[in-house]
This record gives C-alpha cells, structure tokens and sequence, in this order.
C-alpha cells in the first residue's frame, strides 16, 4: 500500500527541500476524516447483505472499498509526519475559522462533534434488521453520513494548504455527492424519506 500511496502524499525529501509540512487543519482533517470514514465501515459491516436488494449490497461493499482507501491514505500523510492517528478533540482543526474571525473572543467556542455521525443505536438496529427495513435504513443511515462528510470537507477546503490534500479532498467531496445523489434514488424507489440533518 505504501508504494501505492507514496504519489498522494508529500515525501520525506520534499518535506525537506522545499519546507513542505502538514498544518493544524490537514493534520485535523486527516485524523476526524478517517474516523468519520471508519464509521461508513462500520456501516456497511453491519449491513445483512444476504437478505437485500443486490444493489445495495453492491453499493455498500463499493463505499467500503471507497473509504478503506480514503483512510488508508490519510493515515499514510500522518504516518509520514510522525503525528497521532487520531486527535483528542474532534472537529478542533475548524477552530481556526473562528480564531481568525473572532480575534477579539476570550475563548474559542467548543468545536462541534463531527457531523452525520450515526449512534450505537443506529448500528444495532441496522444490524438486527433484514430486506426491505435494512435496505431504508442502510440508504438513510448512510445518507446522512455522506451529508457530514462532504460537509467537513467543504469546510476544510480553504484551511488547507497543500494542493495534493486540495486535490484529494476534492476528490471525497465528488465521490460522496454522487454516491449520495443515487443513494437518494435508491431511498426514493423505496418510498422513504430521508432522516433529518443535522
């Protein structure tokens, strides 16, 4: 994997030569994002995919694929720089928006949980349920998560700093709006609606 991934992130040389580093929001970024994608894991693991629509099982083992080659690729630009796989307070890096919009503030607000995220709750249920109800949840769960995800990616568009974590980023925020689009038709045929969000 390593070999694989080594064009996506900035190698040790060019750290050195041209003073390349990670900053608060990459390194943040990376560390909410790939748990937030390990959750959509989660998801898919819990999906009985034996008693649903093969599309959805096909769909669920494509996001798995998806994000298990997002996270390994944000771990790999951690690894690289030494920094821990996960942080000690998520969404902090979006912290930075605040502080350079608020100087005057004493203290930065709290930083919100991350987004879409589905409960414990959610995940027994979906695990307990078969056909037609694991399908609606699956797609609503799922759909929800997407709307996070691209939301934290929005966000740390402009915090970002390397054109490579831009470029990738962007690439999330392509992938999860079109797998949310035909998530939505799927939901629509089966005549659900979608859960509230936030």
């Amino acid at each position: 994997m390593g070999a694989a991934l080594r064009p996506l992130i900035p190698g040790s040389d060019a750290v050195g030569d041209r003073g390349i580093t990670l900053g608060d929001a990459e390194i943040g970024f990376a560390q909410d994002m790939s748990t937030h994608h390990e959750q959509a894991v989660f998801m898919t693991q819990y999906l009985d995919k034996g008693s649903v629509d093969p599309v959805v099982a096909l769909l669920a083992e494509q996001i798995s694929a998806n994000q298990i080659q997002e996270i390994g690729i944000m771990r790999g630009w951690l690894m690289l720089f030494d920094k821990p796989q996960t942080g000690q307070r998520p969404m902090a890096w979006m912290q930075q928006t605040t502080a350079h919009t608020h100087m005057a503030s004493a203290a930065p607000a709290p930083p919100p949980a991350m987004p879409g995220m589905a409960t414990w709750d959610d995940l027994n249920r979906l695990h307990q349920l078969k056909g037609r109800d694991a399908e609606i949840l699956f797609l609503q769960l799922m759909m929800r998560h997407h709307q996070g995800g691209i939301d934290m990616a929005h966000e740390a568009m402009p915090l970002l700093h390397s054109p490579v974590i831009k470029r990738i980023t962007q690439g999330m925020i392509n992938d999860q709006t079109q797998e949310f689009g035909y998530m939505g038709m799927l939901l629509q045929q089966r005549g659900a609606p979608m859960l509230p969000y936030p």
